[in-house]
């Protein structure tokens, strides 16, 4: 997991609740059509709220799959799951606080996380809490910050599960060279385990990123002869896999910090040069 930079204030049209006041022109003047979308997406949520549960057919789950929410969503998380890291081609828009509790959040895009299937179906409904759960008062106020209310509601019911978009995990998870991620922070703990980021094939493809570095090192020490040009080619290995680690579009990125944070590449050149 990293942090995850989600702007609020930039919506995709089709989860804009239809108030006149947010279609207007750029100086405010001009009522500009409200978009289709956005009208039949707030439908939908009127019927859920009206309802008071939500409605698990397909005219409600492709209100929040639509293709303006699913391409901010791959662009915000450069096609990658929120909990795990891995690049995923078959991802889920998912719903942080559960749409199946939280129903008059299922189009909010506060709540629209990017999810490979294991770690989706792995967290389901599981949304344990320390403090009270919220309730929705349906008034105009509510509606037009829809896309706002479930941030609003960690300060409130203070969710174990934790949100990539608002907390940063940088000091709160650490990894083995294994590649086996742990925390002590008991929100961490939960998140992982929950969502089994520690599951063996994930462990398996952190740690294969050490290997490459290892394997990397091996070759620029067997294949340079002089110590000028081993250190060179040493200083191009860690330059390389630090510039990777600030790389948004690599996988496992919260991993490859640990091990330049924790000096695990030094490491590794010493033991291969005395080796």
């Amino acid at each position: 997991m990293i942090k995850l930079n989600k702007d609020l204030t930039i919506l995709p049209v089709s989860l804009i609740p239809p108030y006149l006041e947010f279609f207007k022109d750029r100086v405010g003047r001009k009522v500009i059509p409200i978009p289709g979308p956005s009208k039949t997406t707030h439908q939908r949520r009127t019927e859920l709220i009206e309802k008071g549960s939500y409605i698990d057919t397909d005219v409600y789950n492709t209100r929040y799959k639509l293709t303006d929410i699913k391409t901010a969503l791959r662009l915000i998380y450069n096609n990658k799951c929120a909990f795990c890291e891995q690049i995923i081609e078959q991802y889920h828009v998912e719903h942080y606080r559960p749409k199946s509790i939280y129903y008059w959040l299922a189009y909010s895009w506060d709540n629209l996380l990017m999810a490979c299937s294991l770690c989706n179906e792995y967290k389901g409904n599981n949304f344990e809490l320390d403090g009270a759960k919220v309730s929705f008062v349906n008034n105009d106020n509510n509606l037009k910050a829809i896309n706002i209310l479930s941030a609003n509601y960690d300060l409130k019911e203070f969710p174990q599960l934790v949100n990539p978009e608002v907390t940063d995990p940088e000091g709160k998870i650490v990894f083995n060279q294994k590649g086996e991620i742990s925390s002590e922070d008991k929100r961490f703990k939960y998140t992982i385990s929950i969502c089994k980021v520690d599951r063996e094939i994930l462990n398996d493809w952190r740690r294969g990123i050490l290997d490459r570095f290892r394997e990397n090192v091996r070759d620029a020490l067997l294949n340079n002869e002089s110590i000028s040009d081993q250190l060179v080619a040493l200083k191009t290995n860690l330059n390389n896999f630090k510039s990777d680690s600030e790389n948004p579009k690599l996988e496992y990125l919260a991993f490859r910090r640990f091990a330049i944070s924790n000096n695990w590449l030094n490491t590794i050149i010493k033991e291969l040069k005395v080796g």
